[in-house]
């Protein structure tokens, strides 16, 4: 079977992809990844074939006002006034272009999986290909919890429905005139007021990647929506004795790692954490981050460092609430100190709090030494924390998520191709 992936987004976001499509080719399958040029190396070291589309996460953050905003707190409203003012008819075109980056990806694929924030690219794909989605968080609406970003109130299943319901269409009211300015430009009519995108997801599949021992399925969500564990990408990787000494050389070190977001995050926060760390009795490693110069005394600095590897030699792990740190450091079963700072990170931060796997989260909009240092010596000295930590990564390890990815998707790509064509 031949295979299209399409994501674009951080490492974070890519990796579940490389997962996939490295355990697809195991099976047999071609495989082809659409993503970003920064990926071209992972892609070949998961034997993928490689379809560069435009930008560059390296660049997501490189605008001041949106630096500014993010430090303000994780605001969804305040964010997107920062974003560029583009008319509709210029990010049809951009939506456009992308397409026709897309188009030798698409061609001859028996199947595409995309992410979720790819899903506009859906409405142009060619009709008779079963296309299933990708999110990384719970955004189907369901009774059972409030929509992300939404409060949540005492108030009952009907409340987080329509918690949901209210999110969509303010998602789908940003993007209509979006995609209906890049329809007309391939002589398709315009679509309605209604999201296409409910009935895609409830005649088609989509995958939630977690853990049930994380988020359990609500039982009213369609059946086409699957949530059977985490996508991790074992890779052939080998540290060097350098950094196995670096690691290894004393007490199990806390890890600072936030990612592609260290640019968003407040000057000092590296010296807060690395102080905090410090003051308990610990090493502190961290991944990438601020310039040679400004590192603290003491603390050791990693590029690339495979989470699979270092993880579990930590003893807690800071980070700022991503989904694929998190997901990794649940995988360890070591504790985590949150630091939130962007749109889904305040719901993952709130989730490992209630799990009992990290201490109340530390927002990155609040920053300061207190709380930090409140933060890591919990997360380094409450005994049940670590214990529960140790526990629900046993339940992460145990799941057959992949497994039962590409079970379904081999399935799904049998299916007529009237369901997928009739949200089109």
């Amino acid at each position: 079977m031949r295979v299209s992936l399409l994501v674009v987004g951080s490492r974070g976001d890519v990796q579940p992809f490389l997962a996939l499509g490295a355990a697809l080719r195991a099976r047999g399958h071609q495989v082809r990844l659409a993503t970003h040029g920064d990926f071209r190396d992972l892609a070949a070291e998961a034997g993928l074939e490689f379809y560069p589309v435009p930008g560059s996460p390296r660049h997501y953050f490189s605008s001041p006002e949106l630096v500014k905003s993010l430090r303000k707190g994780p605001s969804v409203l305040r964010l997107a006034r920062t974003m560029p003012r583009e008319g509709a008819e210029a990010a049809g075109h951009a939506l456009a272009q992308l397409d026709a980056y897309l188009k030798p990806a698409f061609d001859g694929a028996e199947l595409i999986v995309s992410s979720v924030f790819n899903r506009n690219s859906y409405l142009a794909a060619p009709p008779d290909v079963p296309w299933a989605m990708v999110t990384w968080y719970p955004n189907t609406p369901t009774s059972a919890f409030p929509a992300m970003g939404a409060p949540a109130l005492p108030l009952g299943g009907a409340y987080n429905r329509l918690s949901h319901h209210v999110s969509r269409a303010v998602e789908w009211r940003m993007c209509r005139p979006i995609v209906n300015a890049y329809r007309a430009r391939l002589g398709r009519t315009p679509l309605g007021h209604r999201t296409p995108f409910a009935r895609l997801e409830r005649d088609g599949l989509t995958f939630c990647l977690h853990s049930p021992a994380v988020i359990r399925p609500p039982a009213d969500w369609p059946s086409g929506v699957r949530m059977s564990g985490y996508w991790f990408w074992d890779r052939d990787w080998s540290p060097s004795p350098e950094l196995v000494a670096a690691v290894e050389d004393g007490p199990a070190p806390v890890v600072l790692s936030f990612g592609s977001l260290w640019p968003a995050f407040p000057e000092g926060s590296l010296t807060m954490v690395a102080d905090a760390v410090r003051r308990a009795g610990r090493r502190l490693v961290v991944i990438d981050g601020p310039r040679q110069d400004e590192l603290p005394a003491g603390v050791v600095r990693l590029h690339d460092a495979d989470y699979t590897w270092l993880f579990p030699r930590a003893a807690a792990v800071v980070h700022h609430g991503g989904f694929g740190t998190g997901a990794a450091a649940l995988r360890a079963g070591v504790p985590q100190v949150v630091v939130p700072i962007f749109i889904d990170h305040p719901f993952w931060a709130a989730r490992m709090a209630a799990l009992g796997v990290a201490p109340k989260p530390v927002p990155a909009a609040k920053l300061e030494p207190r709380r930090v240092e409140r933060a890591v010596r919990r997360a380094l000295g409450d005994r049940r924390l670590r214990e529960r930590a140790a526990d629900l990564g046993r339940y992460v390890r145990a799941d057959r998520g992949l497994d039962a990815a590409c079970e379904e998707l081999e399935r799904w790509a049998g299916v007529s191709s009237r369901n997928v064509a009739a949200a089109r």
